[in-house]
């Protein structure tokens, strides 16, 4: 469901983002001392979303031409501006302390800053793993977030909306995403990317099939990590990130945590400029201190927090303490309702995905196909999560390769199912069957699920339908609405059926 009309990428990329006064002094500064240094520039402009972006423009604009290598460094970038030019890509510009104000500032500000704390945790991370090109991933981790940048610039009324319905009211991003704009954060930051060029690493992070990938998986990570440090050190998804880190850069927990610190202290350290809370000011704070951040964001919800803070007694439902938790934190506290909002099925959208696959049929290339159909179930049928899987060519896996709603979750995004010993996926991939697995069939169906399919989805109903191509399986379908409030239906069934039978007609016309 949304509140507000969708907004176009036309409105969203109607204005530059603003780059920061300090960048445009620290230019004058290396200009007035003599330098002819590409990396002293292009240090400047890693630590500033809106001038990397600003110079990748640019870039392709005096290219004439789109550029045949990506582009692995600022440093690169100035090299091939030119020196002249490179001096003057501030000049001009809008700067952020003279453009924005109010929420909107203070939000840019907020967005670009955490950002950077990214980056620079990925940049490190890509060191760890001798990465042939560091910077490279610093720069798409900067620019991973320039959707939301962009809507505090062009709808920064919508972008507090989204940020309340988070924070104050603990709905889910997804939900949020849609009421606020009527569209995913996702879906924006890949119009931008293909529309102002961004190298094919920001492309890559932007689809979460892409997971695997280690370059990919290390930007997401890093991003999942920025956003949940926003609301402390011990807050349960920043406790649920870190063992993932650990697994990705193949050390202990105890090892791994004093090194993120340690990286949040020096990205502070090296871009003092941002007028924000940074995450290694949140380090001291206890367990239970997030409702500071809401507070300091939202002054208007001091008295609901204050609310929430009175003791009551624990429900029979209520997680245990961590072992984590500090023992004078121990005392029972309510937690905040999550309300949940599930997305409202758009039945002129459905049955234009379906007349668009219909038309479509043999036309369509693969990608678009697929892309075409995990939005129609997506937006259409109001399904939270999309994903179709591929039968890896030993047959062993179902690997995930266009998804759509994983709220950059690396859990999720790394979506696969193995199929080395017999359970009900191996079962549903013997011939074109669907199934949904709900309150009626959970006692016949739950027992044959994979543990670690269970684990991966934290839901307990969803549909799936295997896909074959002259009789031979190709892939799987897969989709929910992720929480447990927001329940699927007969007619979301008999919809996603649909849109599967088409997209399996598709790939038959494709096969041939």
């Amino acid at each position: 469901m949304s509140t507000n009309a969708t907004i176009s990428i036309e409105e969203l990329t109607a204005q530059p983002l603003p780059i920061f006064e300090h960048s445009a002094r620290a230019f004058r500064k290396v200009a007035h001392q003599g330098g002819s240094s590409f990396e002293a520039y292009g240090d400047i402009i890693l630590k500033d979303p809106g001038l990397a972006l600003h110079t990748l423009n640019q870039l392709h604009t005096t290219a004439n031409q789109s550029l045949h290598a990506e582009i692995s460094s600022m440093a690169q970038a100035t090299m091939l501006l030119g020196i002249d030019r490179a001096k003057r890509l501030t000049v001009g510009h809008p700067q952020l302390e003279r453009t924005l104000s109010g929420f909107a500032k203070t939000g840019y500000i907020r967005t670009a800053c955490r950002a950077f704390h990214a980056a620079f945790q990925a940049w490190d991370w890509a060191h760890i793993k001798n990465d042939h090109a560091p910077n490279e991933i610093l720069l798409a981790t900067l620019l991973h977030d320039v959707a939301e940048m962009a809507l505090w610039v062009a709808a920064p009324e919508q972008m507090h909306q989204f940020r309340k319905l988070m924070l104050k009211d603990g709905l889910p991003t997804d939900e949020a995403q849609y009421i606020a704009f009527g569209e995913s954060l996702e879906h924006f930051s890949r119009e931008i990317a293909a529309r102002w060029h961004l190298p094919g690493l920001v492309n890559d992070a932007l689809r979460p099939e892409n997971a695997s990938q280690p370059r990919v998986r290390g930007i997401m990570l890093a991003v999942q990590l920025a956003r949940s440090t926003e609301r402390g050190w011990y807050w349960e998804k920043t406790e649920r990130v870190l063992p993932q880190i650990a697994d990705y850069l193949g050390a202990s927990l105890d090892e791994i945590i004093p090194h993120i610190h340690k990286n949040a202290v020096r990205a502070a350290r090296e871009a003092p400029f941002y007028d924000a809370r940074y995450a290694a000011a949140l380090l001291p704070l206890l367990p239970g201190g997030e409702e500071l951040i809401i507070e300091d964001e939202f002054p208007e919800a001091e008295a609901e927090i204050e609310t929430i803070k009175k003791p009551a007694a624990p429900a029979a439902t209520e997680k245990p303490a961590s072992a984590s938790s500090s023992p004078q934190n121990n005392a029972p506290t309510t937690p905040k309702p999550v309300a949940q909002v599930c997305l409202l099925p758009q039945t002129d959208l459905f049955t234009q995905t379906l007349h668009d696959l219909r038309k479509g049929m043999g036309k369509m290339k693969l990608s678009e196909l697929m892309r075409k159909t995990v939005h129609g179930m997506h937006d259409g049928i109001g399904l939270n999560r999309v994903v179709f899987c591929i039968l890896d060519q030993k047959r062993e896996k179902l690997v995930s390769r266009y998804m759509l709603g994983s709220d950059n979750d690396p859990v999720f995004s790394r979506f696969e199912i193995l199929l080395d010993k017999p359970h009900l996926f191996t079962r549903l991939m013997e011939r074109q069957v669907s199934l949904w697995v709900n309150d009626d069939n959970r006692k016949k169906f739950w027992p044959l699920m994979p543990d670690d399919v269970k684990t991966r989805i934290k839901t307990n109903s969803f549909f799936a339908m295997s896909i074959h191509v002259r009789d031979k399986p190709v892939g799987l379908f897969y989709a929910d609405r992720r929480s447990l409030d927001c329940k699927l239906d007969e007619q979301a069934y008999k919809q996603f059926r649909q849109i599967c039978q088409f997209a399996a007609k598709g790939l038959a016309n494709l096969a041939k």
